[in-house]
């Protein structure tokens, strides 16, 4: 497996792995009319051209011969002083493989590239699944703020991790 940044050929690829993860995930507790709006309005390819040239972003993707079978995004927020991992999907299918550990190991480098030591993320509450492996690999979470697709509104939960380097 590697992992690489984005680049404009990728986009494409990235809405279809967060479409098919979304579904998988998310479609039990949103309404996938509201799902689509969301990914209409924030993964348009317009929206990630803007998102993958602005400052402090990384998109990586990770990749199996020709195969993507994930990717994540990483955002430093300056006014904070925060790096956030505001992505991390796997295409159900690539689960469980190490691949989600190794986008995260990834992002947590990029973050030590900012100057910070702690990688910052929101997860849905109802992503049981997810919320689990990050409490499992150290993740804290301490705040909860809703977290809106279309008419739906979710709790979601923020959290971090110190990096170790």
């Amino acid at each position: 497996m590697t992992l690489r940044e984005w680049t404009p050929e990728d986009l494409e690829t990235v809405r279809r792995i967060t479409w098919e993860t979304w579904v998988a995930t998310y479609a039990s507790f949103i309404p996938l009319e509201d799902l689509r709006g969301y990914y209409d309005e924030h993964y348009s390819i317009r929206a990630l051209t803007a998102l993958m040239h602005s400052p402090g972003f990384h998109g990586l993707l990770a990749v199996d011969d020709a195969t993507a079978m994930g990717y994540a995004k990483v955002k430093f927020n300056p006014e904070e002083r925060r790096c956030y991992l505001s992505s991390l999907y796997i295409l159900p299918g690539y689960q469980g493989r190490g691949i989600g550990a190794t986008l995260l190991a990834k992002g947590e480098e990029c973050a030590l590239g900012f100057g910070v030591n702690e990688i910052w993320l929101g997860v849905m509450v109802q992503n049981s699944n997810a919320l689990d492996w990050y409490k499992r690999i150290g993740f804290q979470f301490v705040e909860e703020q809703p977290f809106v697709m279309g008419n739906t509104s979710v709790p979601h939960l923020i959290g971090y991790r110190t990096i170790q380097h």
